[in-house]
């Protein structure tokens, strides 16, 4: 009896291994399997696409950032802005994933993003495949994205007392190795906090001098005065992070040490008084009967 039931057991856990095997498994259409993407690789739409992946995706996949292959282990899911993953998938491919999902880990969006918003997605996606060749228009114009071709080497963080803004400086070089002046390059700054950074650029361009400049209006610097910086361009090949005085601190003040209406008894209604000595010795004297009760009970025990 024993050896029918571990038989038995043996074979409901095969029958789940593979059953959740075959659930992980992608759904490609075959006339999408080949496809290319169906909207124009501009600009336009890759934000439009990072803006719907920020709301869908980000929560599970975080920030893409630029990858020779997925540096990320479960349960945080795949970095899609790995070379790997734009290499070994179609953009139709890419398309069909996310609209079908694979049943376990990855929900599909078919019937909550649209199919021309999935598409962006894809080109968003795309944006960070460095080898990744932008479809054709009628025309057979290759309809192509305006960026920065050569590799960023230093990132630079200045702070503007008087204009309150903090200024981020990137330095490159071309693709023979020449130095030169990154511009139309997006960057994202943030503020470091406890629970999370605090995002106060999200995608401005450097400048002609490869600069992006953002105020600090409304930052609250820590009880020293000082403020942490993150800044990287987009597809995050490299980052910095400084650490900015702001200003000149702040202190905690107790209320209860200066001067108020009800600062002290001579001052407080007696109606609140009677109240607040009423809660407490209420609440002080139910403890004392629970107390009580516990200290009978433990009595009844010991006769």
């Amino acid at each position: 009896m024993k050896k029918i039931l571990n038989i038995i057991s043996l074979l409901s856990i095969s029958l789940l291994i593979i059953g959740n095997v075959q659930a992980q498994q992608w759904t490609i259409d075959d006339e999408l399997k080949d496809a290319k993407i169906k909207v124009a690789y501009d600009e336009i739409n890759i934000d439009a696409g990072k803006a719907i992946y920020d709301v869908s995706c980000k929560f599970c996949h975080k920030d893409i950032v630029a990858a020779p292959t997925n540096d990320r282990e479960l349960p945080t899911a795949p970095n899609l802005g790995s070379q790997e993953f734009n290499k070994n998938n179609t953009d139709g491919e890419i398309f069909c994933k996310i609209s079908y999902g694979n049943g376990v880990g990855m929900p599909g969006y078919e019937a909550s993003i649209s199919e021309e918003d999935r598409w962006k997605v894809v080109a968003y996606l795309r944006s960070y495949c460095e080898s990744y060749e932008p479809p054709t228009t009628d025309d057979n114009a290759p309809v192509v994205m305006e960026k920065f071709e050569g590799k960023i080497t230093k990132i630079t963080a200045t702070f503007d007392k008087e204009k309150n803004t903090i200024s981020t400086k990137i330095e490159g070089v071309d693709s023979v190795g020449n130095k030169v002046i990154p511009n139309n390059v997006k960057m994202k700054i943030s503020v470091k906090r406890y629970f999370g950074d605090m995002t106060i650029c999200d995608g401005d361009k450097t400048d002609d001098n490869g600069v992006v400049s953002v105020s600090l209006d409304g930052i609250i610097a820590d009880t020293s005065g000082y403020i942490i910086i993150n800044a990287a361009p987009i597809d995050g090949s490299i980052s910095i992070e400084e650490s900015i005085k702001l200003n000149d601190g702040w202190q905690w003040v107790n209320p209860l040490d200066q001067r108020a209406l009800w600062g002290d008894n001579a001052h407080t209604p007696l109606w609140l008084l009677i109240s607040y000595l009423s809660v407490t010795f209420g609440v002080l004297g139910v403890i004392g009967w629970a107390a009580f009760q516990l200290f009978r009970i433990w009595m009844l025990r010991e006769r």
